[in-house]
């Protein structure tokens, strides 16, 4: 069985929680713009000039968690025309702000793809939560916004602005610092880092497994970015058509009990 480390958790409460969207506590301490790799190196956060650089374009206003909503945009829950959603919806939407502010905070495009890994990988109580419904729902009762940045679709909180993200195709290894190599190396040489590696379900999944056990320090946009420049550098080659799983990891496995060298997977 492979070494899983535990996701973290989108909210806190008991085994059946599901957030309530008048209840909810979605802040967190935020990650500095300018975050470190490794050896101490600064690296600046990529801008927005393409579909794949998502800039910060204006003061972010977040949801007030302490109001409870009563009221639609349009009028009043309840009354003719405004149906107040079922509990159920509530918490779907309740759902969606918690993964649209954890992807904000570890500086990810708000896709559908990463809203899902988000919430799949982010807490195992929501992962069987049916994402299209969800932000249906969310956008519904527009709690939740659609933008359209190029060929992206893309959603925000209904008083937010689209802010700034890593962008995972712009990374330089040249700039990544040797330290930094050196424990990834060493992590997929590993066996349980290789382990836990090859178990997972696509790149969003690999970000947590590397965040938890190699890169504590980064966020999961950077961690992205550094896993796309680990497939450049052909450590990890993956599935095309897929995107991601089956992969294979090219670096020969180091066994420190043993201190010998084990064919590549």
């Amino acid at each position: 069985m492979p070494y899983r480390p535990d996701p973290p958790n989108l909210s806190s409460g008991p085994p059946n929680y599901v957030p309530d969207i008048g209840n909810l506590n979605i802040s967190q301490h935020q990650r500095n713009d300018q975050q470190r790799y490794g050896g101490g190196e600064r690296r600046q956060t990529s801008s927005t000039e393409t579909p794949n650089r998502v800039n910060l374009n204006g003061p972010q206003k977040g949801y007030n968690p302490q109001k409870k909503p009563s009221t639609a945009i349009n009028g009043v829950w309840g009354t003719p025309g405004c149906p107040k959603p079922s509990e159920h919806e509530q918490g779907l939407i309740g759902i969606i702000i918690l993964a649209l502010n954890t992807l904000k905070n570890e500086k990810i495009m708000p896709t559908e793809e990463n809203i899902s890994g988000c919430v799949r990988y982010g807490d195992t109580r929501h992962q069987n939560t049916d994402i299209k419904k969800a932000l249906a729902c969310a956008v519904e009762q527009q709690f939740v916004v659609q933008q359209q940045l190029g060929n992206l679709q893309l959603y925000v909180g209904r008083n937010e602005k689209l802010w700034q993200c890593v962008n995972p195709m712009g990374g330089d290894p040249n700039k990544c610092p040797k330290s930094t190599w050196d424990e990834i190396q060493k992590f997929l040489s590993s066996p349980i880092g290789r382990s836990a590696m090859l178990d997972t379900e696509c790149r969003y999944e690999a970000a947590t497994i590397m965040r938890k056990m190699c890169l504590k320090d980064l966020s999961l946009g950077e961690i992205l970015q550094i896993l796309q420049m680990v497939t450049m550098k052909r450590w990890i080659t993956y599935n095309y058509q897929s995107g991601w799983k089956p992969i294979k990891i090219t670096l020969a496995e180091v066994n420190p009990d043993s201190r010998g060298l084990a064919a590549a997977t």
